[in-house]
């Protein structure tokens, strides 16, 4: 069942059109002139609508170029209903965006078929939609730990940075890897160092808020950008998110392991961080202050 607002001065031509495209089993909305229209296809979000080309006030096509305008409407499907013979009148619905048209007095058979082809379209269209966001989607993520890649961090975190900068809020970036992960991935293999860096993206995201934004950064490095946080709140997600991985032990091929990983922090403002590219450089110096230092431990960036 599809929602149909029709959109008609004349009561006869709006109930015709009702009475048949109900028997079909659609829920049908009447408005009674242009201006109803549009606030009837904004509240109620039909699936199509059908609308009379020849009004007072506010003409059909005025009616078309304001719902292609409103972002809320601009996707909803717009049969043409007329009784102009004129193909220029047919062609200018169409370029003001209507999909299709009918001529009135319109054929019960032609109007039943008409707007099922523009439901179908419209359903295949959002089916489409929806793939796409769900490829673009996969675009974005690592396939190993299902967390954001490297590419989709760097794109992020630049527009995060600009608004953090604007608007003077406060943002975390904190880089980690795993402690000496060659020498681990030599020494059981690389399928077992999948299983690792896959449960250590698992306790990543369950370590941060739904808000942030986690990445796999290449390799065994990772990377969190956390919003509206300073030097201190980060340093206590970093601890507790060290913590979290060192009293993790990770099931593997029948062995149970044990790892660690060092993590760096750097947090706009300050004076030494003008851009997105300077804050990852600043978080990557402490993370190699972390690992000087002994490894299995946060290090703020504060030079």
């Amino acid at each position: 069942m599809a929602k149909i607002l029709i959109i008609d001065d004349s009561r006869l031509i709006a109930h015709v059109a009702k009475t048949i495209l109900t028997k079909g089993g659609h829920e049908v909305f009447l408005a009674q002139d242009g201006l109803a229209g549009l606030e009837a296809a904004k509240a109620q979000q039909p699936d199509i609508i059908l609308l009379d080309l020849i009004m007072p006030v506010m003409d059909g096509y005025q009616v078309c170029e304001q719902l292609k305008k409103e972002e809320s409407t601009k996707e909803i499907p717009i049969i043409m209903l007329t009784s102009k013979a004129e193909p220029a009148d047919k062609v200018k619905g169409l370029q003001m965006g209507a999909l299709d048209y009918v001529t009135k007095p319109f054929d019960e058979g032609e109007l039943v078929a008409r707007v099922n082809i523009q439901l179908q379209l419209k359903e295949l269209y959002e089916a489409l939609q929806e793939k796409n966001r769900q490829l673009q989607e996969m675009a974005n993520r690592d396939g190993l730990t299902g967390l954001f890649n490297h590419r989709y961090f760097h794109d992020q975190l630049s527009k995060d940075f600009l608004r953090a900068r604007r608007y003077h809020e406060t943002l975390s970036c904190v880089l980690l890897d795993i402690d000496h992960f060659k020498k681990f991935n030599d020494t059981y293999g690389h399928q077992t160092g999948d299983v690792v860096l896959s449960t250590l993206g698992r306790i990543i995201e369950d370590s941060v808020r739904d808000s942030d934004l986690a990445a796999r950064y290449g390799g065994e490095e990772f990377a969190l950008v956390l919003y509206h946080t300073d030097g201190p709140a980060a340093l206590h997600v970093s601890e507790r998110l060290r913590q979290a991985v060192e009293g993790c032990e990770v099931d593997a091929e029948g062995k149970t392991l044990n790892v660690t990983i060092s993590l760096g922090i750097a947090t706009f403002p300050h004076e030494q961080i003008r851009d997105s590219k300077e804050l990852v450089e600043c978080a990557d110096k402490a993370l190699y202050q972390a690992k000087e230092n002994g490894r299995n431990r946060v290090e703020v960036f504060d030079k």
